[in-house]
């Protein structure tokens, strides 16, 4: 049994949730700044949320050109390791653009993609 598996039986739900909340926050932060450098010819996030208990992610970004900020909701993603390379697949995706919604949902949704090497380290977190 791992470590924090025993930590979970031993300390209350709400402890546990705090503490969950708390390293969603900061890997948020780190998952931020990461795609920050990977977008900035394009535009920049302005917020980005994790929620790892339920598997989701919530962002805007404020794309080059566009008058106001475009929020993605990723309710369902999972992370696949296969030989050393991370991916991800998404299996539930929203935007506040019509046309964004759906260009994600025949593009993006159930397929595998291969993340940077960057964000190894904060993946793990997730696995």
């Amino acid at each position: 049994m791992a470590m924090w598996d025993s930590f979970k039986k031993m300390a209350g739900t709400s402890v546990i949730d705090q503490m969950q909340t708390a390293k969603d926050s900061t890997n948020s932060a780190v998952f931020k700044a990461t795609m920050n450098t990977f977008i900035r010819k394009y535009g920049q996030v302005l917020e980005l949320k994790i929620d790892s208990k339920d598997k989701a992610f919530i962002f805007e970004i404020m794309l080059k050109g566009e008058a106001t900020p475009i929020r993605v909701e990723i309710r369902k993603y999972e992370f696949i390791n296969r030989d050393g390379t991370n991916y991800v697949k998404l299996h539930e995706v929203f935007a506040n653009r019509y046309w964004m919604d759906t260009v994600m949902e025949l593009a993006l949704l159930e397929q595998e993609f291969p993340l940077p090497k960057e964000l190894d380290k904060p993946i793990q977190t997730f696995m």
